[in-house]
């Protein structure tokens, strides 16, 4: 089949409190739910007895379910002296979510839904200004994992299971145990900026953004 026709809904609901403790500082809470329906290209290469190579295959495969997202957000913000500041924790963790994992033909794969991943962490900022200059910065630690076990196309992958028996490791494939990371999501990051109104009609920005590994 050249053709598939998938059609998705879900209510997602959302619910948010705060608490004004005094008059410098408020704590905040928060649960919500959200939904993203698979894309076109994952749609279309979602048959493990087709595997392909993306992106050029694209055929009425068999559905994926939505990839669900359940939050949880907590905190305190506060204001004194001209400065604004905030700390927080948040965990989000994915149901069905979708992953392109490996198949017994080597250089191809499938997307699926994979059963679990989990991102939680916390977030710390502060602002404040002082005569034409307003600056502030930011600092996110994120935890970012897979809570199910998978095996993925690990071709030119230095961690690969080639690559750990001490073959070159241009082909093989990766096994994801429940508490590994999620690659291309980094466990640290950093902002920093500063704006200074230098006249009535020229501002000036500065920014730094430091990004781990």
């Amino acid at each position: 089949s050249l053709t598939g026709r998938h059609v998705f809904s879900r209510f997602n609901p959302a619910v948010g409190a705060t608490f004004k403790a005094a008059e410098w500082s408020s704590f905040y809470g928060s649960y919500s739910e959200g939904s993203r329906a698979p894309s076109a290209i994952e749609l279309g290469c979602a048959d493990p007895n087709a595997p392909c190579r993306l992106p050029n295959s694209m055929a009425g495969d068999p559905p994926l379910n939505q990839v669900l997202t359940r939050t949880v957000e907590a905190g305190v913000r506060g204001l004194g002296g001209g400065v604004n500041w905030s700390a927080g924790v948040f965990r989000a963790a994915n149901r069905d979510d979708i992953l392109f994992v490996a198949s017994e033909q080597t250089g191809f794969g499938y997307f699926k839904n994979f059963e679990r991943t989990l991102r939680q962490g916390m977030e710390l900022s502060v602002s404040a200004r002082a005569g034409r200059v307003t600056f502030g910065g930011g600092y996110t630690l994120l935890n970012a994992t897979f809570q199910s076990e998978e095996e993925v196309n690990g071709t030119g992958n230095s961690t690969n299971e080639e690559a750990e028996d001490g073959m070159p490791g241009m082909e093989g494939t990766i096994e994801i145990e429940p508490g590994n990371r999620i690659p291309l999501t980094p466990r640290h990051m950093l902002k920093a900026y500063a704006d200074v109104q230098a006249t009535s009609k020229l501002r000036i920005d500065l920014g730094v953004v430091g990004v781990g590994r």
